[in-house]
């Protein structure tokens, strides 16, 4: 009874330590970038990017990224996790196309980039 007691404790609090992160990581980016609009700096904080944003919204959100490509005048970020156990290695999993420095697009998996322990 005990061991269930201290896991359902242990959940919650868990739970709430993940609820607390997004005010803290708002009040971090709006302080930072005092410019940016509320509903900007929400979806930086929720590490969301969309069509439109800067790259440097996209570093807010998401970090540096692991690989650059630049074909044109389009660039190609790609953000990556490590797969494999025994020889883990980089895959990139998550692309965001820039065009003069704006998102045009996004491409695959952004949930895989959740896996990732993000240090603010």
């Amino acid at each position: 009874m005990m061991k269930i007691a201290a896991s359902i404790l242990l959940l919650g609090a868990l739970m709430l330590g993940g609820c607390a992160e997004t005010p803290y990581r708002e009040s971090k980016i709006r302080y930072q970038y005092p410019k940016w609009d509320d509903a900007t700096i929400r979806k930086v904080a929720k590490r969301e990017v969309e069509p439109g944003m800067t790259g440097d919204m996209v570093r807010a959100a998401l970090g540096i990224p692991d690989a650059i490509s630049r074909q044109g005048d389009e660039e190609r970020w790609g953000y990556a996790v490590m797969v494999g156990d025994i020889q883990p290695q980089e895959e990139l999993v998550f692309f965001v196309y820039l065009r003069h420095g704006v998102v045009t697009r996004t491409a695959g998996d952004r949930d895989r980039l959740k896996t990732l322990s993000w240090h603010d």
